[in-house]
């Protein structure tokens, strides 16, 4: 197997990331990387979970780390809580993350897939500079992903827009993140340092609904730099086709609450490394729904009910929250949304219209084709 030839379209964090743990394994990796360098153009909020530091297989690059969060705090219609998490995440620098992701990886920059053709047991990777033969082929070229075309052909994918500013703006605690709701979609602000936030929104009109909550909040500061990106939502059947795969962005392996994809991107990258090193790479889609199966399921599903929502309920909900804050940092798992919903439903002091918004998104939401999205 280790003679196997494997290309991966994409040397963003997760393709370098699948790259690096194939490498170290023996295989002969190329990445093809559409971009003249990696980490350009940024795409990413830059805001990720401590797990991904604690469970990378391969030294985490510590001089991308810009600042430590403890939490965050979440607003809605002048009222407020904090969530105090004793440093749940990071905040870093994407440039310097993805390139220390891609050190020491055999890429090839400026090309582009423009499509895939079966050659005998392998595959002719078209690109806009030529073919290229491989044995097998990695997707991890983002939401609109080529690769993607040749797994899923046709297959309709739902994504929201996403727009970020880097502002010259003093955050309101150095190391809480803001959470600003305002259905159907919220607004973040990040602190990167004492002089700096990151603010931003994905909703259908990003651009503008960004200016209008600029506005609205009064922030006076002078934009730095502007980022945009799409979150694809669509949650398929398979990651692969015959020997070819999806990872990351490619196979929409985002968090349907947080829309962050770095820490299920690269749980996607080992379990895909795994599978090809113990010669068990159809196994690739069965495992990775047996472990996240269930929790996307449950997550897309309050995502959707979450947009459902009146005003009141949304606001009994916040305040229940607000008054169950304890629970919340004691059990909430940054990179697992679901089981708080089970921890609510099991407080005695969930009133009956809490009791009830809670039940009715358990029946309608999680019950209905959850099974079947994380078996099939």
């Amino acid at each position: 197997m280790k003679e196997m030839s494997i290309v991966i379209v994409g040397a963003g964090p997760i393709g370098c990331y699948v790259g690096q743990l194939l490498t170290r394994q023996g295989y002969r990796v190329r990445i093809i990387e559409e971009h003249n360098e990696i980490g350009k153009p940024v795409h990413c909020a830059g805001l990720i979970g401590k797990k991904v530091l604690d469970e990378m297989r391969i030294p985490f690059p510590r001089e991308s780390v810009l600042n430590r969060i403890d939490g965050g705090i979440v607003h809605l219609n002048g009222d407020c809580f904090r969530l105090r998490r004793e440093e749940v995440a990071y905040v870093i620098d994407r440039e310097k993350f993805d390139k220390a992701m891609g050190a020491g990886l055999n890429v090839t920059y400026g090309t582009r897939c423009v499509g895939i053709e079966e050659n005998g047991r392998g595959y002719i990777l078209e690109t806009d500079r030529g073919e290229i033969k491989a044995d097998a082929i990695i997707g991890a070229d983002g939401a609109h992903s080529a690769v993607r075309e040749y797994v899923h052909q046709k297959t309709p994918v739902e994504y929201l827009k996403g727009v970020q500013f880097r502002m010259e703006q003093a955050p309101s605690d150095i190391n809480m993140v803001e959470i600003f709701l305002k259905k159907p979609y919220f607004f973040w602000s990040i602190p990167e340092n004492e002089k700096i936030v990151r603010v931003g929104v994905l909703s259908r009109n990003p651009y503008y609904d960004l200016l209008d909550f600029i506005k609205e909040r009064g922030f006076q500061g002078r934009v730095i730099e502007k980022f945009a990106g799409l979150v694809p939502f669509s949650h398929f059947s398979t990651f692969s086709k015959g020997n070819v795969f999806l990872v990351g962005d490619s196979a929409a392996q985002i968090k349907p609450l947080s829309y962050g994809g770095v820490y299920l991107g690269m749980r996607a990258a080992e379990l895909l490394a795994d599978c090809l090193c113990s010669e068990r790479h159809q196994e690739y889609s069965s495992l990775w729904k047996r472990r996240f199966g269930r929790e996307l399921a449950i997550t897309l599903k309050a995502r959707r009910y979450f947009h459902t929502l009146s005003e009141e309920d949304l606001e009994r909900i916040f305040f229940f929250v607000k008054d169950n804050t304890s629970l919340i940092e004691e059990k909430a798992d940054f990179e697992n949304h679901a089981v708080m919903v089970w921890e609510f439903l099991k407080r005695p002091n969930v009133s009956k219209e809490i009791l009830s918004i809670l039940l009715k998104l358990v029946k309608n939401n999680f019950f209905q084709n959850e099974v079947n999205y994380a078996t099939k």
